[in-house]
């Protein structure tokens, strides 16, 4: 009924020794499942909206834009664009060990709803030090 090979003996002793460091290691991945759930969730919220959104403008014709939902618009397309190479490291097995020297090639290509909150704070402090430089240079 129960297997009595060493190979069961040596997994549970392993598993006795290392529970820590297990358990550990099984709440940072299922923190990390989350999180894409999260992207996933978040990057089909923002599909549907700017499927709508396109819906409606072209539905009417005589009514102008709004800027906030053009840049919204326009931060759903690259997102979906930003999207497409990052999907293949996720769809293919083991393919997510390239996925760092990948974002170091290539820093801005994660999609916006993939990121971490530290990684948006860290860009728009980024950002805003930029637009700080360019005033000064600028006046």
């Amino acid at each position: 009924m129960f297997r009595t090979d060493p190979f069961v003996f040596k997994t549970a002793q392993f598993c006795k020794r290392n529970f820590n460091a297990v358990k550990i290691t099984l709440q940072h991945l299922i923190l990390e499942m989350r999180k894409v759930k999260q992207g996933f969730s978040r990057m089909k919220k923002d599909i549907g909206y700017a499927v709508g959104l396109n819906r409606v403008k072209f539905q009417s014709k005589y009514t102008k834009d709004n800027i906030m939902e053009s840049q919204k618009l326009g931060q759903v397309k690259t997102d979906v664009m930003k999207f497409i190479p990052f999907s293949v490291f996720i769809l293919i097995p083991g393919l997510e060990i390239l996925l760092p020297p990948f974002l170091v090639i290539f820093p801005n290509s994660i999609p916006s709803q993939f990121m971490s909150n530290e990684a948006r704070a860290k860009k728009l402090a980024i950002i805003s030090e930029r637009r700080d430089q360019a005033a000064i240079y600028l006046n």
